[in-house]
């Protein structure tokens, strides 16, 4: 995870065991939680940094921190980018679980929604305890699955409509954590925390993140934020 001001935290750390940080928080957003992000941009060095990683330890570009919990199972996370081409996506989960996977990463354009519908469904039929689970999903894309820059552009109906069908789809009341899959930036940082924001007073959402930002557009999210 990084601080946001990772160029100035000596602890600022770096790992790939969660592919994505939670975000909550308090003043006008709950998306940052003391300060901290992940974007996508930062994954080669979460990347470069593992060779360095042990159990127990922890490196970052400052300092190696040690940390009691660094191979722990619940801070791996599960993605189902390609679970509707596996052969039974069922079965797979229900192995993912067995070892132990308690967090996952779907999408709404993953399978053209085919991810969080197979999720959904295979929580139904096994009656998996919803707090035993933490259920990661991305949208704001509509139905485009590479965020075109020409891309129709979201408004705030699409996008209540679009968390609600996820929502249907898992079977599920909220997600633990909802990313905004790409950005856009035709729309302003500060709509996408104002939106985001009411999807977690809404109850949809616990927290919120981004995927596939610029450092500079996070910093203008993160401002308006705080």
């Amino acid at each position: 995870m990084f601080h946001h001001t990772c160029a100035e935290e000596a602890s600022t750390r770096a790992s790939i065991s969660t592919s994505s940080v939670r975000y909550s928080g308090h003043s006008r957003s709950r998306f940052f939680s003391k300060s901290k992000f992940y974007t996508s941009r930062f994954a080669f060095v979460a990347l470069t940094l593992l060779s360095f990683e042990k159990c127990g330890v922890s490196v970052s570009a400052f300092t190696v921190v040690r940390q009691n919990n660094s191979c722990d199972i619940n801070r791996i996370v599960f993605g189902t980018a390609a679970i509707s081409k596996a052969e039974n996506p069922q079965e797979l989960l229900d192995e993912d679980y067995r070892k132990r996977f308690r967090r996952f990463d779907l999408a709404r354009t993953y399978g053209a929604g085919a991810s969080e519908k197979i999720f959904g469904e295979w929580m139904s039929s096994r009656q998996v305890d919803r707090s035993s689970v933490d259920i990661i999903t991305k949208g704001g894309m509509g139905s485009d699955a590479f965020g075109r820059p020409d891309r129709p552009l979201l408004t705030h109906s699409e996008l209540m409509e679009e968390v609600s069908v996820s929502l249907q789809a898992l079977q599920t009341d909220f997600v633990n954590l909802y990313m905004f899959h790409r950005d856009d930036p035709r729309i302003p940082a500060e709509t996408f925390v104002l939106w985001a924001n009411e999807l977690v007073d809404a109850g949809k959402i616990g927290r919120w993140g981004v995927s596939n930002w610029s450092f500079e557009r996070f910093r203008a999210a993160h401002s308006f934020a705080i």
